[in-house]
């Protein structure tokens, strides 16, 4: 088995990226992309020799944060912050996912994390809370394994390909008035010098009076406080049915809105379909409450979205993110993973997006983060628009020793 990894790793390192891991035509009804996965393996082999045996996965708070942690048999631990889905996933993610991964080699982690879904049916539970288990544990095993290897995760994913990422300051509030929201955006612009912003349009599933008047208001308001040459993405969060996604869509293309995000709500492929078969100068974007591959599949190739926005955590992990880039450049279609993350979750998509030759325009930051504890370092900020790509080993943060010994484990 090693000779193979050895000549499977010879054989891809001198190809540039992902681009050479395209399926063929044959090959492409598959979510199994043994090529890819074969050089993510191999890239492991190579920098360590000796199995890294999983002995402890376990959910612990501190900080008022909840984490996965994984201890390998040598005392070595490998630790990912936790998102707020994970505050009602506990049974799940102890029930199912951690007696899986627990006493299997660390290096192995391509295709446990596909493995984990088939064995004992576990693909009867399949959807957004599943995966974003397994995609805790993926996430704690990559940061593990860098740590044992003195390396950045993004080493093991391929080749390097970039060292900033640009990104759009988010708002997460439909709260503010259009002049609030356009003045505030305009101080977070000024501080951050970020070139571009995603506002919320609509009312999260949903489209009052009121909400329709909000969004009318908002986009003219920016054009006029922050000028033609901002770049602007909306977000409707699945707010509108069909005809009225058009309406807003048409009046987002008026003022020169780039991205229109998951107009029809997100189950409706139909829908946010015919909305962007409509619209001519905007593209659409979705996918962030998605999990199947096949599904992604099916939204590339019959023109759901342009853009498709699998969330590292919900989707299951660094490495079925990257297949989704894989099936996005297959389509000439772009990948923005959701992240909407200033503190150490946005570390784990930064890995991914050193490596993604699809990774599409601005990428995701909110425009109001809030503090940054003392607790982990580095923090995550903006400087001159961007995020830079951690190179520390693992995921790139470093936690305090002493927040562990008050931790509570779950």
């Amino acid at each position: 088995m090693m000779n193979i990894h050895r000549r499977n790793f010879l054989k891809i390192s001198s190809l540039a990226g992902l681009s050479a891991f395209l399926p063929t035509q044959a090959g492409f009804a598959s979510p199994k992309d043994t090529i890819l996965e074969e050089a993510i393996r191999a890239r492991i082999y190579e920098k360590l020799k000796s199995p890294v045996m999983i002995q402890t996965i376990e959910l612990v708070r501190t900080q008022g944060e909840l984490f996965v942690r994984v201890v390998s048999t040598d005392g070595a631990t490998g630790i990912t912050q936790c998102n707020d889905r994970m505050n009602n996933l506990g049974s799940l993610l102890k029930g199912l996912v951690v007696p899986f991964f627990t006493g299997k080699d660390a290096r192995d982690i391509v295709f446990l994390t596909e493995e984990v879904y088939r064995v004992n049916s576990h693909y009867k539970y399949a959807g957004m809370p599943f995966w974003n288990c397994v995609g805790h544990v993926e996430i704690a095993i990559w940061d593990l394994l860098g740590k044992m290897s003195a390396k950045p995760v993004h080493q093991f994913l391929g080749e390097k390909i970039r060292s900033q990422v640009p990104v759009y300051l988010s708002s997460l509030t439909r709260e503010t008035t259009p002049e609030q929201e356009a003045e505030d955006l305009g101080k977070k612009l000024a501080e951050t010098g970020a070139k571009a912003i995603k506002i919320k349009v609509g009312g999260r599933m949903r489209n009052t009076p009121e909400d329709e008047r909000r969004s009318r208001l908002l986009i003219p308001e920016l054009r006029k406080r922050l000028g033609d040459g901002m770049t602007i993405y909306a977000d409707a969060n699945s707010s509108y049915m069909v005809k009225e996604g058009i309406e807003i869509g048409r009046m987002l293309e008026d003022y020169g809105v780039a991205i229109f995000e998951e107009p029809c709500p997100w189950e409706d492929y139909d829908g946010n379909r015919a909305v962007n078969k409509a619209l001519k100068k905007i593209k659409l974007a979705g996918g962030e409450q998605d999990t199947s591959w096949f599904r992604f599949r099916h939204l590339l190739e019959t023109n759901v979205y342009d853009i498709v926005q699998p969330d590292v955590y919900y989707n299951g992990g660094l490495v079925r993110a990257l297949k989704i880039a894989v099936l996005a450049q297959k389509f000439k279609k772009g990948i923005a993973p959701h992240s909407p993350k200033a503190d150490p979750l946005e570390a784990s998509f930064l890995q991914v997006a050193a490596v993604c030759p699809s990774l599409y325009g601005f990428q995701e930051y909110p425009a109001r983060p809030g503090g940054q504890p003392s607790w982990y370092q580095p923090h995550i900020l903006v400087k001159d628009g961007s995020l830079t790509i951690p190179e520390s080993p693992g995921l790139g943060i470093a936690y305090e020793e002493s927040i562990w010994q008050k931790a509570e484990r779950i």
